[in-house]
């Protein structure tokens, strides 16, 4: 973890980051700073999980206590919502008719490869609006993930 900017260390602390610090060199560890942190880990009676797995009732409950609401990528369960959406007959009749109405072309590049119908105003915010072939506009891959960054910027 980085200090704020404009932090200083005060003498002692720098004096103890020189004395912890001695023999390294880069992410090399010498063999004597092995050692202590062994004998350190043996005094303290840690047991590493090296070498070991985890049983799989322990997999289990690791899995649900990051699923979800727990996990940190978690964005109130709209995924499936979203999915179901993509997937629905009237969602490919709405892509191909975008498509249609801007001829196969990217409206922003030309590009007549890889394209993908957009949505000018999003889905989610706008669910009246997901089939409308107003709202559609055609890109090809390289704008279309533009298009997306610059709204994540926003």
């Amino acid at each position: 973890m980085s200090r704020p900017i404009g932090y200083k260390h005060t003498e002692i602390s720098k004096k103890k980051m020189k004395e912890n610090h001695k023999g390294f060199s880069g992410h090399k560890h010498s063999e004597e700073s092995k050692r202590k942190t062994s004998m350190k880990l043996k005094l303290l009676d840690v047991k590493p999980m090296l070498g070991k797995k985890h049983s799989s009732e322990v997999k289990l409950l690791m899995s649900k206590n990051r699923s979800g609401i727990n996990n940190a990528n978690w964005k109130g369960g709209i995924t499936a919502t979203s999915r179901g959406i993509r997937r629905s007959p009237e969602y490919y009749q709405w892509r191909k008719e975008v498509l249609k109405k801007d001829n196969n072309i990217c409206q922003k590049c030309n590009n007549k490869k890889s394209l993908h119908a957009h949505h000018i105003k999003p889905i989610l915010n706008y669910p009246e609006k997901i089939f409308q072939v107003e709202n559609g506009i055609t890109l090809c891959r390289k704008c279309h993930r533009e298009e997306h960054n610059e709204s994540n910027k926003n």
